[in-house]
């Protein structure tokens, strides 16, 4: 009579969860981001006979009900508490948890990659930058301080740097591994903290000849919660970060020139705290070429900083050294395209970036 009644109440509740889920669906409105994920969401595909004869519109509506279903964001975060907690899992999607921050699992090391990324250097150094005062540093990914100690695989950072060394010329090398540790990065992010890099300033002075400029002079701002990209990707309730970026005399009297938006602008974008990205306050984001005109930095002293997004937070605290920045990210725009708009002369050059750019070099352009 116990199985019975078992299930009479089974049969009837699992239509009517799928009813109320489909209900829960038609009703919903349709979300158009999802701000953990940091993407556009899937939106109902339009109905044409073209798209059903080809099967396009079932592909497409398929993906537009993973996109939309209701409690997405609560099956994802049960999704993961599943493969972590229960399957016990050392990692999912390469998303790992270790010494209480999130990672992503960059490996394994791609030599030819490494090669390429100095090569694409001296191809920079041959074409624009003889003679001139030119550095180099690599910005060790987070996975540098846990990922081997923690038992996952991780890139040989060592031989990348010996093959930066080895292959990089005629440029003066920076090192900045020794200068950082993991509580200098955010917990669920990839990026290093603002307040953090007093080291980094320090080592970056003494290669390039100039004083790190204190931050204690500087005017903490905090925004909180921060939650970073690699947050939204492990879908668990870990705790949040809070981002701080510093504000001194520099940093309020600079402009900053975009010219992919042909906009003079500020060195902190406060509207971007606002936005899927938290972290693109430093500088408006990304952007292919930024000129910053410093007042309270040396006359004449100019520096030019090949960087991806780690440079973001770092120029400005050097506002204080430097007059005028050209901030250039290859990534976004091709390097034939730069003696358009730099007249390269005697300015300091520092190319800046991290271990994910370097093993990932075909990005540069």
């Amino acid at each position: 009579m116990k199985d019975r009644t078992k299930n009479i109440v089974v049969t009837i509740l699992f239509p009517l969860l799928l009813i109320g889920f489909l209900a829960a669906f038609l009703c919903k409105p349709a979300a158009e981001i999802s701000v953990s994920e940091r993407r556009k969401l899937d939106q109902a595909p339009k109905l044409t006979l073209d798209a059903v004869l080809n099967g396009q519109f079932f592909s497409d509506f398929e993906d537009y009900t993973l996109d939309q279903f209701p409690l997405r964001e609560e099956f994802r975060t049960l999704s993961a508490l599943y493969r972590f907690r229960l399957m016990q899992q050392k990692d999912n999607n390469k998303i790992y948890l270790a010494d209480g921050s999130i990672f992503k699992l960059e490996y394994p090391m791609n030599e030819k990659y490494v090669v390429g990324a100095a090569d694409k250097l001296n191809s920079l150094y041959d074409k624009y930058l003889s003679g001139m005062n030119v550095y180099f540093s690599i910005i060790p990914d987070k996975n540098y301080f846990a990922a081997e100690s923690n038992g996952y695989p991780s890139l040989d950072y060592e031989q990348l740097e010996a093959l930066m060394l080895d292959n990089v010329k005629n440029m003066t090398y920076i090192d900045l591994f020794s200068a950082l540790s993991l509580s200098d990065y955010y917990k669920t992010d990839t990026h290093w903290r603002q307040e953090a890099l007093t080291p980094v300033l320090e080592a970056l002075g003494a290669g390039m000849g100039f004083d790190a400029p204190p931050l204690s002079g500087a005017v903490p701002n905090s925004f909180s919660p921060f939650y970073g990209v690699y947050y939204g990707q492990s879908a668990l309730p870990v705790g949040h970060d809070t981002l701080t970026y510093l504000t001194t005399e520099a940093t309020e009297a600079a402009t900053v020139y975009n010219y992919e938006t042909n906009r003079t602008e500020s060195v902190y974008t406060l509207e971007k705290l606002d936005g899927l990205d938290p972290y693109d306050v430093f500088l408006g984001g990304a952007a292919p070429l930024l000129k910053i005109e410093s007042p309270h930095g040396k006359p004449g002293r100019e520096l030019i900083l090949f960087r991806d997004s780690f440079g973001s937070s770092l120029t400005p605290l050097l506002l204080e050294e430097y007059s005028e920045i050209w901030l250039v990210d290859i990534r976004y725009m091709h390097s034939d395209l730069l003696e358009q708009y730099i007249e390269f002369d005697d300015q300091d050059v520092l190319f800046l970036y991290s271990t994910l750019v370097i093993n990932n070099s075909p990005m540069l352009k």
